[in-house]
């Protein structure tokens, strides 16, 4: 059985590769920090109203090797994570993952407004890191992952807001990813949980090279933090602060809809 044009379409916007390609292109394309925010926000969304609102329907011959194709695109973006340095691709490859796994609740039978939100929680996450990544680039023109490390001591408001965004994007608990992923392995089958476990556990590993990398030790000579640089101000400190309490707040309230049934 062919698969409808809707389901070809929404492979583009819940990234299976190699359709997730143009996805990273787009990324790696735009420079301007509120395009890139909507594209972290839009993109997935566009593909749960090609799969909901439109009505596109997966043939049921194809369910398994969707899932199947998801699992592994996951996977794969998952493992380029560990070996990628700059931290924009590194994030292009973290969202390209996570919105891979929306398969799951396509094929387990999520409503809509449980897709949505799950796909809401790991956008909001990426675009926390593609907040932290443009601080980054402002005060240094780049942002490698090693090149200069020693954020933390440095900045440490702009070291606290890299680590608070990298610990969301791996799932730790309380955080919104945290709550999509439970949602969604709720709706797995017994292969694919132990292919999401592997995700979430790649996650963890590319997530402590990126603390490893521009939190701690000594930045090279060529590379020093110069002394006119300036940390972020408190009052965004703040600001994002209360922007995360409140997606936690928001995270924790949804998922006692699904975990109450």
């Amino acid at each position: 059985m062919a698969i409808p044009p809707m389901a070809l379409l929404a492979f583009f916007f819940l990234p299976l590769f190699p359709f997730s390609a143009v996805f990273n292109a787009a990324l790696r394309a735009l420079r301007v920090a509120w395009l890139r925010a909507a594209l972290l926000l839009v993109w997935p969304q566009i593909g749960v109203w090609l799969i909901v609102d439109a009505g596109m329907h997966l043939p049921p011959d194809w369910a398994a090797a969707v899932l199947a194709w998801a699992t592994g695109s996951s996977l794969f973006y998952a493992w380029r994570m560990l070996s990628t340095r700059d931290f924009d691709i590194w994030i292009g490859f973290y969202a390209s993952s996570a919105w891979a796994l929306a398969w799951i609740g396509v094929v387990g039978g999520a409503d809509a407004m449980g897709l949505r939100v799950a796909m809401a929680c790991m956008s909001v996450t990426a675009l926390a890191l593609a907040l932290a990544s443009h601080c980054l680039r402002r005060r240094w023109g780049e942002a490698y992952v090693g090149l200069r490390p020693g954020l933390a001591r440095a900045m440490p408001r702009l070291g606290l807001a890299t680590t608070l965004s990298v610990l969301a994007a791996l799932g730790a608990p309380v955080f919104p990813v945290f709550f999509a992923m439970i949602y969604l392995l709720g709706l797995a089958n017994a292969a694919t949980v132990v292919g999401v476990l592997v995700v979430w556990l790649l996650w963890g590993w590319a997530g402590a090279q990126i603390w490893q990398g521009f939190l701690f030790g000594t930045p090279h000579v060529e590379h020093a933090f110069e002394p006119s640089l300036r940390d972020i101000p408190v009052s965004w400190t703040v600001l994002v602060a209360l922007l995360a309490v409140a997606a936690i707040v928001a995270a924790s309230l949804w998922s006692m809809t699904w975990l109450m049934h």
